[in-house]
């Protein structure tokens, strides 16, 4: 194990090993665990990293002067999703978010059964599309609003640093594992309904229902992404849960409203609408949902012509939201003091 001359602290309950200390490459001594798997330990190439537990040799190159640049490991980072996964589903969030939408979902699918209320794919899928407008971003920034600090209060978030695992990997880790159970949540919960669907009214439509799924699935991961990277730059769980109910609130209810007033005062234009469709994954959802349909023309989709933004577009749109939110997370962990 290095002196501590050499910038590393020895392991607890360790005295250090003057052998070792002048070996700049010293043989592994059984590693750490990460959930079933042996981590190579810390080596001099590391020092720093030692101290806040954020980097390994195995995960960073470095350059003649010392600039060191973190490399994600695949497995490192499946690793923490799976632990994510599981500590989630066991909490109750992916029983609570999938009742939630099916709950929702078979209000609205009941009720397309009615005289008063929308029959076939189309209506139905609408009604949906309005619906998950609010509840998907809302649900997505709930759950992902103490991803970071809510871990970091209970302590859980030091013990996962103090391993050979970057913060970048556990930023992303925690991201994905989420991400799989709001995805699965969202798939359940309206598919539920969505077989009822298939049963009133067959298989004529139901790519249309499955294109919304998609749709839904690619929005309630964007705001989950946002939900952890408030996560990683709010300083407490209160603040976080503020912050992404703020954010929830202009995508959902603000954003659309100002957008509309500054489109009316320039009197069309194209260009302005598709950067305000991009500028809010809300509004791009909506967008992207309902286009097999003929119920997206309100709104600003009835501005989009000549805009530029097509199917393929909008989809490229939630994506760049997912990895800007991801890159926001890894960098404010980076830089969290815990």
């Amino acid at each position: 194990m290095p002196e501590r001359g050499r910038g590393a602290a020895p392991e607890d309950g360790e005295a250090p090993d003057a052998e070792t200390a002048s070996d700049p490459d010293p043989a592994p001594d059984g590693g750490v665990v990460v959930d079933g798997a042996t981590a190579a330990p810390r080596t001099d190439a590391t020092a720093e990293a030692t101290e806040t537990g954020t980097e390994t040799a195995d995960e960073t190159a470095t350059d003649a002067e010392g600039i060191s640049v973190p490399l994600p490991r695949p497995g490192i980072v499946l690793r923490i999703a799976r632990r994510e996964t599981r500590l989630t589903a066991r909490r109750g969030w992916a029983v609570a978010l999938t009742v939630v939408f099916a709950a929702f979902g078979l209000l609205l699918a009941t009720f397309s059964g009615s005289s008063v209320a929308p029959t076939g794919y189309e209506p139905v899928v609408a009604s949906y599309v309005e619906l998950a407008t609010y509840l998907v971003p809302l649900a997505a920034l709930a759950f992902g609003h103490g991803a970071i600090v809510g871990a970091a209060e209970r302590g859980r978030l030091g013990v996962v640093l103090t391993l050979p695992v970057s913060r970048v990997e556990t930023a992303i880790g925690v991201y994905a594992g989420r991400a799989a159970v709001l995805a699965s949540s969202v798939v359940v919960g309206f598919g539920v309904p969505g077989l009822l669907l298939l049963r009133e009214f067959g298989l004529a439509g139901w790519p249309t229902f499955a294109w919304f799924l998609f749709a839904t699935v690619a929005v309630a991961v964007a705001l989950l992404g946002l939900g952890v990277a408030i996560s990683a730059v709010a300083p407490t769980s209160t603040v976080a849960l503020a912050g992404a109910l703020l954010v929830w609130a202009w995508f959902a209810l603000v954003h659309d409203l100002l957008a509309l007033g500054v489109l009316a005062a320039l009197d069309g234009a194209g260009r302005f609408v598709a950067v305000a469709v991009a500028a809010n994954p809300v509004s791009t959802y909506r967008l992207l949902a309902l286009a097999p349909t003929d119920a997206g023309g309100a709104g600003l989709a009835a501005a989009l012509d000549g805009s530029g933004l097509s199917v393929g577009a909008l989809v490229a749109v939630l994506l760049g939201w997912v990895a800007v939110a991801t890159g926001v997370a890894a960098a404010a962990l980076r830089s969290k003091r815990t």
